[in-house]
């Protein structure tokens, strides 16, 4: 092998090779939603660059508490591409339980469903995140200091921000 089979690695593969290839997943309310491999790329890009220019470190922890989603999918390929590293909680635990795993794992950051707010507000005050990047699918509105996602990934230009990616060799 010439090239390290990383996650930049595969998500720079899909983006190239299969961009038009569709993506199907279910939204929190149940409802579908169709894409591609080629906005999957972007997006995860996108998230990639917003997130290092929020001064996301490599080896920085960025939590994760959604629901198996397109969203979550783009968390799994942009946190990484980033240098940091997911940390999926299991939404499934008490608050108490998922704050004591959080505050262990060190996470700085925190990208949620918007449905899943209740929850973390039941442990926040215990172990705050530096930020909340709030995945709106319930509505559009976000509370007063979260991070609106779909405006976070939109605020950066990505092209040149993936030093990881960039530095692989072409897989085509």
């Amino acid at each position: 092998m010439d090239f390290p089979l990383t996650l930049p690695t595969i998500l720079e593969r899909s983006g190239k090779i299969f961009s038009r290839v569709e993506i199907v997943s279910r939204k929190p309310d149940k409802s579908i939603v169709r894409s591609c491999y080629g906005e999957f790329y972007r997006r995860a890009r996108r998230l990639a660059a917003a997130l290092t220019k929020l001064g996301l470190q490599p080896g920085d922890r960025v939590a994760s508490m959604m629901w198996n989603h397109s969203g979550h999918l783009e968390a799994f390929f942009g946190v990484p591409c980033a240098g940091g590293i997911l940390h999926t909680l299991n939404l499934r635990l008490h608050p108490h339980e998922i704050a004591a795993i959080a505050k262990h794992a060190g996470d700085r950051f925190l990208l949620i469903d918007d449905v899943l707010l209740p929850l973390y507000q039941k442990y926040c005050q215990d172990v705050p995140a530096e930020r909340v990047i709030v995945v709106p699918y319930g509505s559009n509105s976000v509370p007063e200091g979260y991070l609106n996602y779909e405006e976070f990934i939109l605020t950066v230009r990505w092209c040149c921000t993936l030093s990881v990616a960039a530095s692989t060799k072409s897989l085509a």
